[in-house]
């Protein structure tokens, strides 16, 4: 059976906002998905825009929201290695792997939306069929991602993000630089969503998207599903 190649792509941004506090990947995000293509055998790279180290959202490494994900992460070295010097996007072969998957975190709202080697991989992906995960905020890789024939990504294409009001729970809707719930739909999303903090998921095609933390999981799995290895 050949190996399964799965590309992560992270946010490389740390900063959030104006308010003078951290952020990056959201762990649980990175961390259930991790292990649920490690597991099924998949060989892992992680990358993010400008390499190095993958900054993690500190909030998220609190104890109130650990999993038995995250504290399988961070007593593994394998995992805390691959971590502390990733490649940058523009190094990455997209033929080199099935599967692309995008965690959260307020971190990527700043840098993986109309990013083109993002867009690079996406409609690479896109062209070959290939899975395409992303969860909570990881969605913003779709914005500005372009088709071969100028339309958005996203446009006619049911999918789901943290939303609206759940921004709006965290008290960030004026820290982020946009919401992505209201950017997906003007770029013609079919936008869905479930209840605040539930996990809910949307399949359509060879994109799999999640609402928010709590489906982080699933869309990974979902996204396996996707693919069978030869």
């Amino acid at each position: 059976m050949d190996t399964l190649n799965v590309l992560i792509v992270t946010t490389s941004h740390d900063t959030l906002g104006n308010t003078g506090e951290k952020t990056g990947v959201w762990l649980e995000e990175l961390a259930g998905p991790y292990y649920q293509f490690l597991d099924n055998g998949a060989a892992i790279t992680i990358a993010s825009p400008k390499g190095g180290q993958v900054p993690l959202d500190p909030k998220s490494q609190l104890q109130e929201w650990q999993t038995a994900y995250t504290k399988r992460f961070f007593v593994d070295d394998k995992a805390l290695n691959a971590i502390k010097n990733v490649p940058v996007l523009s190094e990455i072969n997209p033929e080199e792997y099935d599967i692309l998957f995008f965690p959260g975190g307020h971190g990527p709202m700043w840098d993986l939306g109309d990013n083109a080697e993002v867009a690079r991989l996406i409609n690479a992906f896109a062209k070959k069929d290939r899975p395409i995960g992303l969860v909570c905020h990881g969605v913003v890789g779709l914005k500005g991602v372009k088709t071969e024939n100028g339309q958005p990504f996203v446009k006619g294409r049911r999918l789901t993000s943290f939303t609206n009001s759940e921004e709006e729970a965290v008290g960030l809707t004026e820290v982020v630089p946009f919401l992505l719930e209201k950017t997906l739909v003007e770029e013609g999303g079919i936008y869905q969503k479930g209840d605040d903090w539930s996990e809910f998921v949307i399949e359509d095609g060879n994109l799999v998207t999640g609402q928010n933390p709590q489906s982080s999981i699933l869309t990974a799995k979902k996204t396996l599903e996707l693919i069978s290895v030869k």
